[in-house]
């Protein structure tokens, strides 16, 4: 599983409990508020650790997102003749 992890910073408040439980991707700045240095975990210990910051938050300011995959067809889908269309596609 590939995750990517975010700190809102609206919500944080200061309480450094995402650098407690994952401190490999999180730091505190000068301020103690949690800013991400690698929002990627790389095994799944480290995923491990990011889902209990997440739980911990009292804030819900730490936030775990599955990475999606780019798609085949790249940014503006399949445009072959004949293939599906993309809803902002105009017809010719």
């Amino acid at each position: 599983m590939s995750v990517i992890v975010r700190i809102d910073p609206t919500r944080c408040r200061g309480h450094a409990i995402c650098a407690l439980f994952f401190p490999e991707g999180v730091e505190l700045d000068r301020w103690g508020f949690g800013r991400v240095i690698d929002p990627t975990p790389a095994d799944a210990r480290s995923v491990k650790r990011a889902l209990r910051a997440v739980a911990a938050c009292p804030n819900n300011a730490v936030v775990v997102v599955e990475q999606q995959k780019e798609p085949v067809g790249g940014l503006f889908g399949d445009v072959t003749p004949g293939g599906p269309r993309n809803a902002g596609e105009l017809p010719l």
